[in-house]
């Protein structure tokens, strides 16, 4: 009663069991074949049992097996038998998957028979090819952000030595009833040069944390201050400068240095698109689309997109500009989908072109 209640006990575990549990006699027939195993490898037992193991796998397995266990049955030396090894199976349609085989010898009335666990390895491989390819996408976005970084901090000192150059102009005139025009000068370059910084700290935070820290913000504050930072080149290469901002429901979830960055790229390209057009409108707007998304447009009336350009715009030094990097809208692009949202380009009706970024309202 004692071996019946044991047998019962252990064919319940072997049947119960997660992993593929196949047993195999001295030649490779199979003797045993649980349910796990029958769901992993899409064969019903009765298909099996008595078969030759080497059914369930791939070459150059199947060539092999029975050289494994003729040479362990001769020498006594085993290779797999005991250690936990991976391999690969062949299931039934004949689609090859990942495994972990473990195999263990055993004796029952003078035979010699060799039980296999299998533990399918294909969600861990995928888990893994899948952190890979977030890894790979990360360090590729850093390594365009590290590309792009004197382009993204080109605009901020620049501007901050202009303001300078103002400051040491009004001084070598000797005019000191303009101080405040000077301490004005000083205070803008001051503020140019603290956004550089900040834009050089998120990248810092990037690569230590792979995110950026994300607060609610009204967008229409963060697309009027950063305009700002680009009104004295708008102004310096006459270009009009309009700004629509009457969306009430504008609460977005942003990094707003970025989105800011996003948005001085953008109106800065506009700018520089207009300086051989005689018509120089700038129009920069935001208005709800989907009822659950805010849409920033930086309209303006230069020459428009060159076909050339249409099918790898946001691809990385691709630029119409003699001595453009084109790093800016692929750097723009990944701010901008790190946000969950979309950056556009399309021709303005009117001439020119639109470049568009939709995100998501932080309460719709």
């Amino acid at each position: 009663m004692g071996i019946s209640r044991d047998a019962a006990f252990l064919a319940a575990v072997v049947s119960g069991a997660l992993d593929g549990i196949v047993s195999v006699d001295e030649t490779g027939c199979v003797l045993s074949f649980n349910p796990a195993a029958a769901t992993l490898f899409g064969y019903t037992p009765e298909e099996v049992i008595g078969k030759n193991v080497r059914m369930l796998m791939p070459e150059p397995y199947r060539s092999e097996h029975d050289k494994y266990i003729r040479n362990y049955l001769q020498t006594g030396i085993a290779k797999i038998i005991g250690i936990g090894r991976q391999v690969e199976g062949q299931r039934k349609d004949g689609t090859i998957f990942p495994m972990e085989l473990g195999v263990t010898a055993i004796e029952n009335d003078g035979k010699r028979a060799f039980v296999g666990f299998i533990h399918d390895l294909s969600e861990r491989r995928i888990f893994e090819a899948r952190m890979q390819e977030l890894q790979a996408n990360r360090l590729g976005l850093i390594e365009n952000m590290t590309v792009g970084l004197a382009h993204e901090l080109k605009q901020p000192l620049a501007a901050a030595i202009a303001y300078q150059n103002i400051a040491r102009r009004i001084l070598d005139k000797e005019d000191f009833k303009a101080k405040k025009e000077i301490a004005q000068a000083l205070d803008n370059a001051a503020a140019q040069i603290f956004r550089a910084s900040e834009i050089m700290d998120n990248l810092r935070q990037f690569i230590a944390r792979g995110e950026t820290v994300k607060t609610i913000q009204h967008l229409n504050d963060v697309v009027r201050t950063a305009c700002e930072f680009t009104d004295a080149m708008a102004k310096e290469f006459g270009v009009n400068t309009t700004v629509r901002l009457d969306v009430e429901n504008d609460l977005v979830m942003i990094n707003e240095i970025q989105i800011q960055q996003v948005i001085v790229n953008l109106k800065r390209n506009a700018i520089e698109a207009m300086q051989g057009s005689e018509r120089r409108e700038l129009t920069v707007s935001t208005r709800l689309v989907d009822g659950d998304k805010i849409r920033t447009d930086v309209a303006d009336t230069g020459t428009g997109l060159p076909e050339s350009f249409s099918m790898n715009l946001f691809e990385p030094f691709a630029s119409s500009k003699p001595h453009g990097l084109g790093v800016g809208l692929l750097i723009s692009r990944s701010i901008i989908e790190a946000h969950h949202g979309q950056l556009t380009a399309e021709p303005n009706p009117g001439g020119g072109a639109i470049f568009s970024f939709v995100l998501p309202l932080a309460n719709p």
